[in-house]
């Protein structure tokens, strides 16, 4: 999402408005395309953006109504004209695909713990679609100039983290405290949570005695063992963006699993 289709987003989302998110999804081209790739269509039509114009952008927006009166996201595919092909300079015989989300369905990306890791994370899951969340208890770290592309910064501390987020099932919660001072704190509230994924930044060597005292406490083992720790597809990352991709990475296979 570009800046200006983001804040629609949340402003849509704090007036309780019904509004979907079409998404560009494939295309193939002779050149890279400077046409904008995003656009909000409610149920009167287009909201804001644009994916090009054109016949195209019509019949999207008549399938994204009907996506937003089903409310649940699909992908969806549109043939393209010889005309809208040399138009839009895509390679002939093509098609356009596109994935509609109910914006109420944007999954929300949660990460506890401001450090910079959670910058990387903030940066890379906006830009893949996700609305942001960062918690921390320090405000030298979770402030508004490091994290820009958040929509919510907490900073008060780690505790009664329920009283203060609505989870919901479209929720991606990380855990990346800073020195792994407050996982367990973080965890014990949240691990009931019926969302759609939980990480934690660990060593892969220390997992074992971790969930050892976690089970000590009450919780239990299988519930622990689908926590993803350590969090990210091995993609040998060693630098932290490097990392950050890795988790997003995972996040969105495992996001896009569940809308099958």
């Amino acid at each position: 999402m570009n800046d200006k289709i983001y804040q629609e987003v949340l402003r849509l989302l704090q007036n309780q408005e019904k509004a979907v998110l079409v998404s560009i999804a494939s295309v193939r081209s002779l050149a890279p395309s400077e046409t904008a790739t995003g656009i909000l269509v409610g149920p009167e039509g287009r909201i804001d953006g644009s994916i090009g114009g054109g016949e195209i952008e019509e019949r999207v927006i008549e399938m994204a109504k009907q996506v937003l009166k089903e409310g649940k996201a699909r992908r969806i595919e549109i043939g393209v004209s010889p005309e809208e092909e040399k138009r839009r300079g895509m390679l002939p015989g093509g098609t356009l695909k596109f994935y509609v989300e109910p914006i109420d369905r944007i999954p929300r990306l949660c990460v506890f713990g401001a450090g910079a890791l959670a910058v990387s994370l903030s940066r890379i899951g906006r830009l893949a679609g996700f609305l942001i969340t960062v918690v921390d208890y320090d405000p030298a770290f979770a402030n508004r100039e490091r994290f820009p592309d958040a929509e919510v910064v907490l900073t008060d501390n780690f505790r009664n983290l329920l009283d203060r987020l609505a989870i919901e099932s479209s929720w991606y919660l990380l855990i990346a405290t800073r020195n792994h001072r407050h996982d367990k704190t973080v965890l014990k509230q949240v691990i009931y949570s019926k969302v759609a994924y939980i990480g934690i930044i660990f060593s892969r060597n220390k997992q074992e005695a971790f969930f050892r005292r976690l089970e000590a406490e009450g919780i239990p083992g299988d519930l622990l063992r689908s926590i993803h720790l350590p969090a990210g597809i091995p993609i040998g990352a060693a630098t932290l963006k490097e990392i950050a991709i890795s988790i997003i990475a995972q996040i969105i296979e495992i996001r896009h699993n569940m809308d099958r």
